[in-house]
């Protein structure tokens, strides 16, 4: 298989780099640089799209017109809405919200539903989750996704995108998941929390980064023997 791995920041894709051996390839384009392995006989693209759900999307589509990728994975750090989250938790995206997305005042819609949808929420791959699930042999929670183009910080900001039944926050899986359903790709998103819903951790991004609570990279080759054997 073809798989693609996306991440937004440098610091994200480090602790991957160290689980992915040496690469068979490099190549440049549209301003992205992808690394190329190849592991058990399956492809594997590597590429880290820049902050925000344009850059994400469009590295996606890039993943798919350039190397005819079957499935693309995501990677990456997100802020905590619910207090049950600590963290280090890992957390798979099921649904998520464009918050940001507002075409009310023609239509009469709900902010975040798209033409087309009957829903606010676009949904990632359900078949993709459960392999996960099963080869991992543990329940990691699948949770509800804020996306856009915004950091967030301030209580009242995740106050606000709670009313959207939001459980995480952070500023691609918008961008992935519309480029996915526009291709028909498959898009699993593995998230770790950062921060603490109430504000209080006293660990910023750099920490979690420097003291190995990614781990996502410890899951990864579970992951990918999921995915590759769907």
């Amino acid at each position: 298989m073809k798989i693609g791995i996306i991440t937004a920041m440098a610091d994200e894709t480090t602790p991957l780099y160290q689980k992915m051996g040496k690469e068979t390839g490099k190549i440049k384009v549209a301003g992205v640089t992808i690394f190329k392995y190849e592991i058990d006989g399956n492809e594997i693209f590597l590429v880290r799209s820049g902050v925000g759900e344009i850059r994400a999307a469009m590295t996606f589509q890039l993943l798919v017109d350039k190397f005819d990728v079957d499935a693309v994975l995501n990677f990456g750090l997100v802020g905590s809405l619910d207090n049950r989250f600590d963290v280090g938790d890992i957390v798979l995206a099921e649904k998520i919200v464009h918050y940001q997305f507002d075409t009310s005042i023609l239509d009469g819609v709900s902010v975040g539903q798209y033409d087309g949808n009957d829903s606010i929420y676009f949904t990632t791959d359900k078949f993709l989750i459960e392999k996960v699930q099963e080869e991992l042999g543990e329940v990691l929670p699948q949770v509800v996704v804020a996306s856009g183009d915004k950091f967030i910080a301030s209580k009242e900001d995740k106050a606000y995108l709670r009313t959207f039944g939001a459980e995480i926050c952070e500023m691609e899986c918008a961008g992935l998941i519309i480029a996915s359903q526009r291709n028909n790709v498959p898009l699993l998103s593995i998230k770790v929390i950062s921060d603490k819903a109430d504000e209080s951790a006293d660990v910023s991004i750099n920490e979690v980064i420097n003291r190995g609570l990614t781990r996502y990279e410890q899951i990864f080759p579970s992951v990918l023997k999921a995915v590759c054997n769907k």
